[in-house]
């Protein structure tokens, strides 16, 4: 009998395991304490030696199966290292570990873009930068999070670190493949890796669990909206916790710089879309114990959505550029001229990727740009006499530019009555100063720049940072 306990313990007996999210390639956020964890027999010693360290650090798995010890990591120093775990005669390593810069790259469709580009749909640059992949494919690297639909949350992800050899490169998401790359250049070749956890469609209910969505300020009409969405076994997330539970739950504490958030398509129309987005940050940052992580985020691009005169597009712009105002090192990058009429999915994403790299640069790594790259507001509004309405606007001291000369598309002037007209807008010769005029509304009382779903905008800084929509009313419609 004693004989066939200690075989049904042994066969029953947990595995030396270490997450899938420490492994051969991986990127260790530098100079920094990090967690690493994984799961054994329950009270058995594990010991995790690192290359970089004297001493090993021993730890006993819990009762549960689980481990985890901290690990102090060096600066980046363009070596690799190794990771060894053994517990008995049990052994993992791990090799190719390096110290850098890890940031997530979340959200819908736009992040999930792979570089090679969707059908019919392409990536401006693409070609070139996966036939260059292979000059940095030891300094970037990738993890890329493919994990279904989860209705309870996993301990662990199947995806592995990888080099981004072009054929790596071509399925990584463009904006985190151009910013990590950029970003790596501009730290003076330090590594970068991008944990691309991103899902095409996905609203962003699916990315929290339910009790934060319940706990995020809603009235019970928002509540019961969100709750009514009934999910399709078909398609892409749409309900609370889905995401959450097999991408994000698993990889918690896995140490980052911070986080590049690009979604809203599919929450559009939504006006409670800022309470839910600070709800989704403000879990993410206490479930990692950082209250501070870096979120960067992209607000939604014109796009007709049915409707190129439709307004829902910019009343939800305006309601994601309040998350900035409402939480810590938080900043959005607006896209108001990368946006394209006919696809959802526009291909400059370079572009997109060179914006959220520039806030990042400034405000997290404290680069001195030489560049004003914070954002216009309104300063000052004057309707003279003869209906002409001139604009100061915050940030762009000599600074204002647009893509055809002077001339500004994007601008509709109304009066009393609350209806709008498309208006002809210069950039006055100090470059401060918009100057409006609309033959149609005589005596103007309201200025709206980029109101609709889509217009052509075009107002920008001299250093390609798109204006994003703005008006002086606060009209519901």
């Amino acid at each position: 009998m004693a004989a066939l306990l200690f075989l049904s313990a042994a066969l029953n007996a947990q595995p030396l395991q270490i997450a899938h999210i420490f492994s051969d390639h991986a990127v260790l956020q530098q100079d920094t304490s990090v967690p690493v964890w994984g799961w054994g027999e329950p009270g058995k010693k594990v010991q995790v030696k690192a290359s970089w360290l004297k001493k090993a650090v021993s730890t006993t798995v819990a009762d549960d199966g689980s481990w985890r010890v901290q690990l102090q990591t060096l600066p980046a120093d363009g070596r690799s290292q190794s990771l060894v775990v053994k517990s008995g005669k049990e052994k993992i390593e791990l090799v190719d570990v390096v110290f850098g810069e890890v940031w997530m790259c979340s959200g819908q469709s736009n992040m999930e873009m792979p570089l090679r580009g969707f059908g019919f749909q392409g990536v401006d640059g693409a070609t070139q930068a996966i036939l260059e992949a292979g000059e940095t494919a030891w300094s970037v690297r990738l993890l890329d999070i493919k994990t279904a639909k989860k209705t309870s949350p996993e301990k662990d992800i199947e995806a592995v670190w990888e080099l981004t050899t072009p054929g790596v490169a071509a399925k990584a998401s463009a904006v985190g493949y151009f910013f990590a790359k950029s970003l790596s250049k501009s730290l003076g070749g330090v590594p970068v890796g991008i944990i691309v956890n991103a899902w095409g469609g996905s609203r962003i209910e699916p990315w929290m669990p339910r009790e934060v969505i319940n706990g995020a300020g809603l009235s019970k009409e928002e509540l019961d909206t969100i709750y009514a969405i009934e999910e399709k076994p078909d398609r892409w997330p749409e309900t609370p916790e889905l995401i959450w539970n097999g991408r994000v739950a698993p990889i918690v504490g896995y140490a980052m710089k911070g986080i590049l958030w690009y979604q809203g398509c599919s929450n559009i129309g939504q006006n409670c879309y800022d309470k839910l987005q600070n709800a989704m940050v403000r879990y993410w940052r206490e479930k990692w114990g950082r209250g501070d992580i870096p979120f960067i985020y992209t607000l939604l691009a014109p796009y007709e959505h049915g409707d190129i005169n439709g307004r829902w597009r910019p009343f939800f712009v305006e309601a994601q550029m309040r998350t900035a105002g409402t939480i810590p090192a938080a900043w959005f990058v607006s896209t108001e001229t990368l946006g394209n009429k006919v696809t959802v999915h526009p291909s400059q994403k370079k572009e997109v990727a060179n914006l959220m790299l520039m806030r990042a640069l400034q405000n997290i790594y404290g680069q001195e740009l030489g560049l004003d790259i914070d954002y216009p507001e309104v300063q000052s509004v004057s309707y003279e006499e003869d209906g002409t309405v001139k604009l100061r606007l915050t940030h762009v001291w000599s600074d204002l530019g647009s893509i055809s000369s002077r001339d500004v598309v994007g601008f509709e002037l109304a009066g009393e009555n609350r209806e709008f007209h498309l208006a002809d807008a210069q950039i006055d010769w100090d470059g401060q100063t918009i100057v409006v005029k609309c033959p149609e509304v005589s005596k103007p009382v309201a200025v709206r720049y980029a109101w609709r779903n889509w217009m052509g905008a075009n107002l920008q800084k001299t250093s390609g940072i798109p204006v994003p929509p703005f008006r002086t009313d606060d009209w519901d419609y």
